[in-house]
């Protein structure tokens, strides 16, 4: 198994509209210059660095150079899904209040990850949506 991060995140599209890196490339700016830095939606897709607050692009991609569209890697079953990250964040104002409604809207969408919380919109520290 690979465990250099940058080959790990180029595994995978990039999600970020701006930037539509395809798997095999480094992540770009929308001035066509290879980022400094991967973007975070692009690492959150392995699952070994969601964790992470910052995977810097490798030397060997040179950042800040003229971006060009490196050869797409083989697709493997085990390197796991692709495409768009798809988070949601599901709220009632209080504990009587259901999210089922909302979790299952989230589910039929194939959205996988849920941040939820039963608070009132006036509170202003919500933790789940830090």
């Amino acid at each position: 198994m690979n465990t250099d991060p940058h080959k790990l995140v180029e595994a995978h599209d990039c999600p970020m509209s701006s930037c539509g890196a395809p798997a095999g490339s480094p992540c770009r700016t929308t001035a066509g210059k290879v980022a400094v830095q991967y973007h975070t939606a692009r690492f959150r897709l392995v699952p070994s660095l969601k964790a992470e607050l910052n995977i810097p692009t490798p030397a060997v991609r040179r950042p800040g150079a003229k971006w060009e569209e490196h050869p797409r890697p083989a697709a493997t079953a085990a390197s796991g899904p692709h495409g768009h990250v798809r988070i949601a964040y599901a709220r009632a104002s209080t504990v009587r209040q259901s999210l089922d409604t909302q979790l299952d809207a989230f589910a039929a969408a194939g959205i996988t990850q849920v941040f939820s919380e039963k608070i009132s919109t006036r509170v202003k520290d919500r933790p789940e949506r830090s």
